[in-house]
């Protein structure tokens, strides 16, 4: 009985001893999750600080117990090696060699045949990081052809021909139409420089007047040059508003729209992948593994594009912030991202994806006993808000407008700018057009009258005043010599 006494003692002591032992946790360095503490930064024997030591924290006293964190061997979260083997943290958990596994370690169809996962602590989506674009300085040759960029080519062009057509038209109706001031003035219906308002260079000048919306000093006389002119003028109207208002919008544009254009037009992932911006991505990550591995529709799609591989976030980011042309992104998980841009300036900011994201859970073993009490732990801190305060605490940034905000896509739009062409400007030339073949038409039309109906009139109007009048004497004389005469043939 004694003896059965004591081992029973034994055995209880065993018991207790075993659960009030430390648990191990196996982890990985990886910032803000676990890091070195620097000497003087804490006082014990604490040498571990991080987003995990905080939470282990809570989740110690919740579920009541004691942990020692170890690091994993070979400095990973654990990958499948062959069917069956592990590395990292996994392999630790598998082996018995560590109660959990903490970190950044993701939940996995693969990783759940071997583990058991707790409740997930963290949810990380994808994020896109852009560098927000800045106003490029133009060059010499673009500030110089600035100011023609609101009308295509074509459409200058087009002017210019209407310019010409217009004024040599002008000169021509005036030199011919007997109602004009030319003709007036050899008439003597006019001064000599009233006649010389429309000469060839006067009948240019008068165009090129009209385009820079300045007055005139005559106008044509005749109907059919008043209406060529009305048309001109209506020409003008339509282009110069054209260009007024197309250069103001221009003015709103950057410089550098195209670039803009492209960046801000991702706002999710789908968008990215319909873009020419190359990515980069960080070298054996689970975004690579996702790219590479999955048969999603998106993974393929980003697998179709143009990427390359960096060592770390850190250096993504560097890349990123440093490309000359404003145009290259870095695809990663949006918790560790915002974490590193921290230490940036505002200039880079992150579009996250729902669609595709990552939960972060403790590793356990498949028969673990603490686990219900694990999951207890976790599902109570989230309903305290203490799973947000420790988001606030180690991933916010001071720059609020780091996340793309869809509920105000307009903050991300580019001022539309589009440049007039030819379809624009058809109503106009059409116009144009239909007043000078009307105005050539009447001008034929009042030559005709003048030529058929006026001109006769004057021939005999000048004619009768070309006649010399005669005098009453000179009538009576003549009249007295025709009837000597008769009387002396008579006899």
């Amino acid at each position: 009985m004694e003896l059965f006494m004591f081992w029973a003692l034994l055995g209880y002591s065993t018991l207790i001893l075993c659960e009030a032992s430390p648990l191990t946790v196996s982890s990985v360095l990886s910032s803000p999750f676990l890091m070195e503490v620097k000497e003087g930064d804490y006082e014990g024997n604490k040498t571990y600080r991080g987003y995990i030591v905080d939470l282990l924290d809570e989740v110690k006293r919740k579920a009541s117990f004691e942990y020692d964190i170890t690091l994993s061997p070979d400095g990973t979260f654990g990958r499948e090696i062959s069917p069956g083997n592990w590395s990292g943290t996994i392999n630790e958990v598998i082996q018995k060699r560590a109660a959990i596994a903490a970190g950044p370690v993701t939940i996995t169809s693969k990783r759940t045949k071997v583990v058991d996962f707790s409740t997930p602590f963290l949810t990380s989506p994808f994020g896109i990081v852009l560098l927000e674009p800045e106003n490029i300085e133009e060059s010499l040759d673009h500030r110089l052809l600035r100011v023609w960029a609101p009308l295509k080519p074509t459409v200058w062009m087009l002017i210019f021909i209407s310019f010409l057509v217009t004024s040599t038209l002008l000169y021509i109706v005036s030199y011919f139409n007997p109602y004009e001031w030319r003709r007036m003035s050899r008439d003597g219906e006019a001064t000599l420089r009233e006649g010389e308002s429309f000469t060839c260079m006067n009948s240019f000048w008068f165009a090129t007047s009209a385009l820079m919306w300045q007055g005139y000093v005559r106008a044509p006389r005749s109907i059919g040059g008043r209406i060529i002119v009305m048309f001109w003028w209506l020409f003008v109207v339509i282009s110069i508003s054209c260009y007024i208002a197309n250069m103001s919008n221009l003015l709103k544009v950057e410089s550098n729209s195209a670039n803009i254009e492209k960046i801000v037009s991702v706002k999710n992932l789908n968008d990215f992948v319909n873009s020419d911006i190359p990515y980069l991505i960080t070298k054996g990550g689970a975004i690579e593994e996702f790219i590479l591995k999955s048969d999603a529709r998106i993974a393929r799609q980003l697998r179709s594009k143009s990427y390359s591989t960096v060592n770390s976030i850190h250096e993504g980011l560097e890349k990123v912030n440093d490309e000359p042309t404003q145009t290259l992104a870095f695809i990663g998980e949006t918790m560790m991202i915002k974490y590193y841009l921290r230490s940036y300036s505002c200039k880079l900011y992150i579009v996250e994806d729902t669609s595709v994201f990552r939960q972060y859970a403790f590793v356990l073993p498949k028969d673990s006993t603490i686990e219900r009490k694990i999951n207890i732990a976790i599902s109570t801190l989230d309903e305290m808000g203490f799973l947000n305060d420790m988001y606030e605490k180690w991933f916010s940034s001071s720059c609020r407008g780091i996340t793309f905000d869809a509920s105000r896509p307009e903050k991300y739009e580019v001022p539309k700018f589009f440049v007039l062409d030819m379809g624009h400007f058809s109503g106009a030339m059409v116009a144009l057009a239909i007043g000078l073949v009307f105005g050539g038409f009447v001008t034929v039309v009042e030559y005709c009258i003048y030529k058929y109906a006026e001109e006769p009139e004057k021939e005999k109007t000048k004619a009768r005043k070309a006649t010399p009048r005669r005098t009453e004497g000179e009538s009576e004389s003549e009249n007295t010599l025709l009837s000597g005469n008769k009387s002396t043939t008579t006899v």
